[in-house]
């Protein structure tokens, strides 16, 4: 099962630091997400980055419409045991609409 976050939280979590997100969207694609809290690690490079992904806090998966971030999760889920990851809903084209 996927846990996932409103665009609200999001932008009030985003805002304030308070959780790492994981931005697995390529490089180009944008707005990028900016911020100390922020790992930009696109889904292709994942199996190669594991280790650079926290597993003891709460983490936010996010990309463009939230499909590559759900098949992220599901990936990190079942092949490697993480439990602290939290999908957000629709994605950043939805904080991008948003916050516009």
């Amino acid at each position: 099962m996927i846990k996932e976050i409103s665009l609200q939280q999001f932008i009030s979590i985003y805002e304030s630091g308070d959780m790492k997100i994981l931005d697995v969207r390529e490089i180009w694609e944008t707005p990028m997400i900016r911020g100390e809290n922020v790992i930009n690690i696109p889904m292709n490079h994942l199996p190669q980055a594991i280790e650079m992904i926290p597993r003891t806090e709460d983490l936010i998966v996010i990309c463009q419409h939230a499909v590559r971030s759900k098949k992220v999760i599901e990936y990190l889920q079942s092949q490697h045991g993480f439990e602290n990851l939290i999908n957000l809903q629709g994605g950043v084209s939805t904080y991008v609409r948003e916050t516009a």
